[in-house]
Formats: C-alpha cells, structure tokens, sequence
C-alpha cells in the first residue's frame, strides 16, 4: 500500500525527543547529516534540553526538522518497499515533506531550516510585548472564522481541521477574545501553545527576506510525488512555485485542512506519520469526513511512533 506521509509543525517539541532515534542506525547517519547547518548542539538539542528552553523558536524548528527526518528515514530503512503518493508537511514540516518527495536534499532542508528558525527568532525578538497562538477547538471552526478576524488583534491563522483552527496575535487580546467567547457561550475550546509568537499572520511578514535569500541558495527539484502546500492549500510540483509559498508561509493563513483534501482528491486514502507522537495524523478523523460526518470511504491512517521502529 502507497502511503501519503504527513509532517507535524511546531509546538510538538518535547525533552528527549529524539533520545531513541539517536541508537538507530539509519536515524543517527540523516542526524549526524544535519549538524551542520542545524548546529553542534544537535544532539542535546534533541536528547536533552529542557523543554522551557526547547519552546524557543529557534531551538524548536532545529529540534523538530531533526526529529522529522530522523524518523522518517528510520521507518524508510526498515520498510525498504515504502512507496509514497503524496507528502503533506504542517507548517513548518512542510520543510521534511519536500524532503520525502525528492525535491530537496537532506543538508539543503538544514540550510533553509536554520535560517527560517534564526528568521522566526529574529521577528520574536521585536514584539514589544507577549504575542502568540492559541488552538480553538469546537464542532465547525468555519463557523468563528469571521468573528475571531474582526477581534482587535487578533487572526485565524491556521486550518487543521473541521472542528480545529488556531488564532494569532497579542496574547492579551487571545485572552480577551477567549473570555468574550466563554461569555457569549461559544461552544469553543481555547488553548494557548508552546509557541513565542503569532505564526502565520502579518507579524511574520519581516521574514520574507532571509528566506527568499537562502532559497536562492539551495536548489529545489520537482518532486518525485505531489507535496500539498497548507500555504496554497493545493498540491504543488513546480519548483519556483514551491520556492515562493515557502517564502510566503511565515506571514500567510496555514491551510492544512484544505491541503490534507487536496491529497485525498489525488487519490491519497493512506496517511502516516512517524513521531516521537503522532499528531496531524490523529485529525484526519475531524477533516475527511462525508457529509454524515463519516470518514471518507477507503481512509486510513498509520500512527508510527519512535517505539514501533525499535520493535
């Protein structure tokens, strides 16, 4: 069975994260393929660092881009028939998801993630006051889309599901719209993320330069299967297009929900994602669903965790 292979973004950094992937083989030699340009801390970036100081953007891309591909090609080493349709990357797991599919190259992935995490760190360092992202959970997110942008400071930032969305901005005003939310009865969960800032809004939009640059300095190739774009939206197979949604994601609405549905209507039915703790693969439950609220006929989902690789 092909699979389409998901990536998760950042907020799943977590101490030890990589503790395991480090006595693999085949985990150890991609690792070892990143320091370079991920850093010489690398492995206690991933083994070891607290989780306080592991939430720092600049310490969490690294970390998470590592864990990423470390995973993935452990699970691709004792599965040498793994065939792939598709590669879906949320956020900034997009960056693995190219990797996958052949468009990029292991060490170019490390190039362009430091920067974009030195970038992202750059722009956290500028906000004058707490600023972040907040996930909303309720039964159609669609619905508080419009209400959560007309709040002062405040934008719908991300798309992950039917009942899932995150929203950016000051975390004073997320604390506000969330108890005006609690006392209008909105029948919404809120949850404010390990993050340092409002990815995926305007916020953002100072990074444009750092990452068209070192894209200038990489080479991207057509991938050897789709990758589906949350910031399109959309599969994407040419190299200059990627090129451009990668320098436009920090500051665009990540449209996961709507790529995860461009994979299926290419015909991707199974999905999985090897992790430290699978996460994006557990919402394909909440965003191929029927109009009965069913899933989608055919679906599948394959949760792959650090342990399963082991055995």
């Amino acid at each position: 069975m092909k699979h389409c292979v998901i990536f998760a973004g950042q907020s799943v950094q977590e101490t030890g994260m990589c503790r395991e992937l480090w006595k693999n083989k085949a985990a150890r030699e991609i690792l070892e393929r990143l320091k370079p340009s991920l850093g010489a801390d690398l492995e206690h970036l991933t083994t070891a660092m607290p989780d306080a100081e592991l939430a720092l953007t600049l310490n969490a891309q690294r970390a998470i881009h590592a864990h990423h591909l470390g995973h993935f090609f452990a699970y691709q080493a004792a599965h040498p028939g793994l065939e792939l349709d598709g590669a879906i990357g949320h956020s900034m797991g997009v960056a693995a998801a190219l990797v996958a599919a052949g468009a990029m190259s292991v060490e170019d992935s490390g190039v362009f993630m430091r920067a974009r995490a030195q970038a992202f760190s750059d722009v956290c360092r500028t906000f004058k006051e707490p600023m972040g992202l907040a996930a909303m959970m309720t039964d159609f997110i669609g619905d508080y889309v419009d209400r959560i942008n007309a709040w002062p400071g405040v934008s719908f930032a991300l798309h992950n599901a039917i009942g899932k969305g995150t929203a950016g901005g000051k975390l004073a005003d997320i604390e506000a719209l969330a108890r005006k939310a609690q006392d209008e009865g909105w029948p919404v969960k809120v949850k404010v993320l390990k993050v340092e800032g409002p990815y995926h809004t305007a916020a953002f939009a100072p990074c444009r330069p750092a990452l068209e640059k070192v894209l200038s300095s990489i080479s991207l190739a057509p991938p050897k299967v789709p990758v589906f774009m949350g910031t399109s939206g959309a599969m994407e197979t040419d190299p200059k297009r990627i090129a451009e949604l990668l320098a436009a994601q920090p500051f665009t609405l990540e449209k996961h929900f709507d790529a995860v549905w461009a994979a299926y209507d290419q015909g991707c039915r199974s999905f999985l994602e090897v992790s430290h703790k699978p996460q994006p693969v557990t919402w394909i439950g909440d965003q191929l669903q029927d109009e009965d609220g069913k899933l989608m006929p055919g679906v599948a989902t394959l949760a792959v965790t650090t342990l399963d690789i082991a055995a």
